[in-house]
């Protein structure tokens, strides 16, 4: 693995986010990304099931890191837009979200994530666009 993205992948981990979600970086490859999360009643809604924006942040957060993978740190990935189809409930156990690029350009990238669960059964399908935004003027715009 790359030094910098193995820098990266370290303090991605450590984000509130990812704490707060139990989410881990398993797998980050050209075009890739495997991530994982282990269920626990912050995730739930009060019906005892998996919020959704639970899942949908770790099918954003597989796509950013496929992208991550490939695109040697030319820019910043912001969602544009999201897409998500809420297949099976989840009350508890373990979910997994693989991210796969389907489409690079300058600056818009497209990607296919599939969530299942510890049995890999698809729990939810989303397809992910993202702006890649220059991080050298990000940097001055205060």
């Amino acid at each position: 693995m790359r030094p910098a993205l193995e820098k990266t992948i370290k303090l991605g981990e450590k984000s509130p986010l990812y704490e707060l979600l139990n989410i881990k970086i398993e797998e980050v490859n050209e075009d890739y990304a495997r991530l994982s999360m282990e269920i626990d009643e912050r995730h739930t809604q009060f019906l005892k099931m998996v919020h959704g924006g639970v899942v949908a942040s770790l099918a954003d957060s597989a796509a950013a890191w496929a992208i991550y993978g490939s695109n040697n740190f030319k820019g910043i990935p912001v969602t544009v837009e999201m897409k998500i189809n809420f297949l099976k409930p989840i009350k508890s156990g373990k979910l997994f979200a693989e991210a796969r690029n389907i489409h690079e350009g300058t600056k818009i990238y497209v990607s296919d994530v599939n969530v299942t669960n510890g049995s890999g059964v698809l729990v939810a399908k989303s397809l992910v666009t993202y702006y890649i935004l220059d991080g050298k003027k990000l940097g001055k715009r205060g």
